[in-house]
């Protein structure tokens, strides 16, 4: 019970938080970002859709080996870095942005930590 209460509120502090994101730095994260989670022997890829609206960030989570699509629950940039809480798993990323934009370097949790780092994938002309 104190997990799910835990859980709520971590996600309404991020709810909560999503309109203070300013414009220009939601834009740098916008795109996609691909890489790869080492869990236990198993590789998984993975693709990050990040978009901005005048709601602030909205993400989109593929795990490209396990055949699924995650939406975000909740999305905020604070203090340079980057948190997207992926509830319907029980998942959440952190990451920092690189000087030069191009890689999200930080952690996927989900009972465990692990280090992960996702590359900006050119635009596709969509």
């Amino acid at each position: 019970m104190k997990l799910v209460t835990g859980v709520r509120r971590f996600a309404l502090a991020l709810a909560a938080t999503l309109t203070l994101a300013g414009p220009a730095l939601a834009q740098a994260y916008e795109g996609d970002w691909a890489g790869t989670l080492q869990a236990g022997p198993n590789k998984l890829r993975l693709v990050l859709h990040v978009k901005s609206d005048k709601d602030g960030l909205n993400a989109v989570l593929d795990s490209l080996d396990q055949g699924a699509t995650i939406p975000a629950t909740a999305a905020k940039t604070e203090g340079g870095e980057l948190s997207i809480l992926f509830l319907a798993v029980g998942g959440e990323l952190t990451a920092k942005l690189s000087p030069d934009g191009q890689t999200l370097a930080g952690s996927w949790k989900q009972g465990a930590t692990l280090p992960l780092t996702l590359t900006k994938q050119p635009a596709t002309g969509k």
